[in-house]
């Protein structure tokens, strides 16, 4: 399974009396695109996860001025970079899978039997294998392929290429 993300933005979310910072991730999975948004302290819970099962690239710091701007997008290239580290390894952690909605139970494409399944194009080129199998002999020009082939290996003197 191919998996890129990208921690793209953040925006500003007022929910009742709260207000906190949701970053935004593009998340593509074997080339299909999905959009989540999480919180800084569920970035957080993931790496402590993860660091407890796998090696972890460096995580961004929390830091006290968290609603300025410049921080916010220092933080968001952090977890970016965070992100590229972990998709580095060769195996990657069914809780990161989870986090990102992309583990391959939510993502399984069901086939249709193969008893119902029809061809949707017509043919282009149709070619007679047969043909492949059969010797020629009419032809007038002789065989120099396989003539050369033989002289080399069966010929009992050595051939003379420069002639």
């Amino acid at each position: 399974m191919a998996i890129q993300v990208n921690v793209s933005s953040f925006r500003k979310v007022k929910d009742d009396d709260e207000t906190y910072t949701a970053f935004t991730v593009d998340v593509w999975v074997s080339g299909i695109h999905h959009v989540i948004e999480k919180r800084y302290s569920e970035f957080e819970k993931l790496h402590q996860m993860l660091k407890k099962v796998a090696k972890t690239p460096e995580f961004p710091p929390k830091k006290v001025l968290k609603w300025n701007p410049k921080v916010l997008e220092q933080r968001r290239v952090g977890l970016d970079a965070y992100f590229q580290g972990l998709l580095d390894q060769e195996t990657l952690p069914h809780a990161l899978l989870l986090f990102l909605e992309a583990d391959s139970a939510n993502n399984t494409i069901e086939f249709m039997q193969a008893a119902d399944q029809k061809t949707t194009h017509q043919p282009v080129i149709v070619l007679d294998t047969s043909i492949y199998l059969q010797n020629k002999t009419d032809d007038s020009l002789p065989n120099i392929i396989t003539e050369g082939v033989l002289v080399g290996l069966y010929s009992p003197r050595s051939v003379d290429f420069t002639r």
